[in-house]
């Protein structure tokens, strides 16, 4: 047996959020959401998401200064656009890695005595024609309270925090 303890754990604490992230995305009408931790003081890297190609090693750090989510991240607000794509804090090379442009999205911080990471959702999962439909107050509500469970985890586990600046080692 290779994998520590420590890597079991965290391998389950994803797969379990990965699950946690699907029941999410019915819940608020998402296509996919995903959580993001600090790889260190400029990127946020993938910790868990519903949608598995985000998942992959060589999907890009998302930087702190230029990204929504780096926005959350650092001001410790909700973010939400209704057509991310056409605007200057969209990351689009996410996009470019899964094929697909980002519409609606929102970035959530999680929080724990400060901000930890960042809860994401992303686009529609149904939509009609090109009208846009950005997530609603109770959606956002909703996963504001999903990124203040995710915080008090994130918190609570010693080492998981850390745990996408080892990955980002790892890769290296």
């Amino acid at each position: 047996m290779d994998e520590t303890l420590t890597e079991r754990l965290v391998t389950a604490a994803r797969q379990e959020l990965a699950q946690t992230l699907a029941a999410l995305c019915a819940e608020v009408g998402a296509a996919e959401s995903s959580i993001l931790l600090p790889v260190n003081d400029t990127g946020l890297m993938f910790f868990a998401s519903s949608n598995p190609s985000l998942m992959r090693p060589d999907v890009p750090v998302v930087p702190i200064n230029a990204s929504f989510s780096g926005i959350a991240f650092r001001t410790g607000q909700t973010i939400a656009v209704a057509d991310a794509a056409s605007q200057t804090q969209h990351y689009k090379a996410i996009d470019e890695r899964v094929a697909s442009r980002t519409r609606e999205f929102a970035a959530i911080p999680c929080t724990d005595h400060g901000v930890l990471g960042v809860l994401t959702l992303v686009n529609r999962a149904a939509r009609e024609a090109d009208a846009a439909a950005p997530f609603n107050i109770e959606e956002l509500r909703r996963a504001e309270r999903f990124a203040t469970e995710i915080g008090h985890a994130i918190g609570q586990l010693p080492g998981l925090a850390g745990t996408a600046s080892r990955d980002a080692e790892s890769k290296q």
